[in-house]
């Protein structure tokens, strides 16, 4: 089997294995099986709720002793750069003594040309009998701050869900251009605008138009949101994403949740919708292709479910 050139691992809570297996399907056309895989695909973790770590491979070797070599005679390897020990699994041998490791692979860096100030931060890992060497890429967590935003509600998405939802639409392409017309509060703004998506928004509700603005404001986004409904947007999109309103104070009509869906079909070619019942019959009317879709068990009390349906 042809080697990949990335070592990613990822976490994510038993509730939401479903929601990491659609975002991994559309990111890396696979669904990975363990939580440790490999791929030739390169994705920013950060990007992702639920991907740790990414380990660009530049050496792989059977001993430790072999990767220093590779390591000594790695030009590109400077005593100006970081290295972390990546511990993939519980019962890591070396992890207790990566301090040691460290220091056997920093005595084989090259002293760097003279006025380079470049950093990088390598990673190595010890990974099913092999030592793994490369640059290092980890999820900085910054989007976290996101939840300190100035206006949420009860039934505003979370971040994991927002994060995957904008990965799905824009299909890991940051240039696609994205519309979420019921933002609600802005979540997955917020998410999309961290990602660097070219992303805008609506929502037929003023307060709500006006609360997602300015939770952008707050984190210094300039995303555009519009205070109008679907129906009125004009402008057509590479993907849209649907949250269809729910709850007491948001009644919808089975009517009214298939003109939404109507029209995000007339302003996107892609559709990706989000429903806390099964509304598979209302997409078949709408006449959506259905690409993929998962169910999601919001919580680990298992009180509340939301479906995705990605449609084109």
């Amino acid at each position: 089997m042809k080697d990949k050139t990335y070592l990613y691992n990822v976490n994510y809570p038993e509730h939401e294995e479903t929601l990491w297996a659609i975002e991994a399907r559309t990111l890396f056309k696979t669904s990975p099986k363990e939580k440790v895989f490999f791929s030739d695909v390169a994705v920013n973790p950060s990007t992702s709720p639920y991907i740790k770590n990414r380990l660009e491979i530049r050496h792989k070797t059977p001993t430790f002793e072999e990767l220093l070599l590779r390591v000594e005679r790695d030009e590109n390897t400077t005593k100006n750069s970081v290295i972390k020990y990546l511990k993939l699994a519980s019962g890591d041998p070396y992890a207790e003594g990566r301090k040691a490791l460290y220091k056997e692979l920093c005595g084989k860096f090259k002293e760097p040309v003279e006025g380079e100030v470049h950093q990088v931060t390598y990673g190595t890992t010890f990974h099913k009998g092999l030592w793994y060497f490369g640059e290092l890429l980890r999820n900085n967590g910054l989007w976290r701050r996101h939840d300190k935003r100035p206006h949420t509600y009860s039934n505003s998405l979370k971040a994991n869900m927002a994060k995957v939802l904008v990965n799905i639409a824009g299909q890991g392409d940051a240039s696609r251009s994205i519309i979420d017309p019921c933002c609600g509060a802005g979540t997955v703004l917020l998410e999309g605008c961290f990602a660097g998506c070219k992303i805008a928004g609506s929502d037929i509700n003023e307060k709500m138009a006006r609360s997602a603005t300015r939770n952008l404001e707050h984190f210094g986004y300039a995303a555009k949101v519009s205070n109008q409904a679907i129906q009125d947007i004009t402008e057509h999109y590479d993907a849209s994403i649907v949250d269809l309103p729910y709850g007491l104070r948001s009644q919808i009509t089975r009517q009214e949740q298939g003109d939404i869906i109507k029209n995000a079909k007339r302003i996107s070619d892609r559709a990706v919708i989000v429903s806390s019942e099964d509304i598979t019959s209302l997409l078949s009317e709408q006449q959506l292709k259905i690409v993929d879709a998962c169910k999601i068990i919001k919580s680990v009390n298992k009180k509340f479910t939301r479906f995705i349906w990605v449609c084109e």
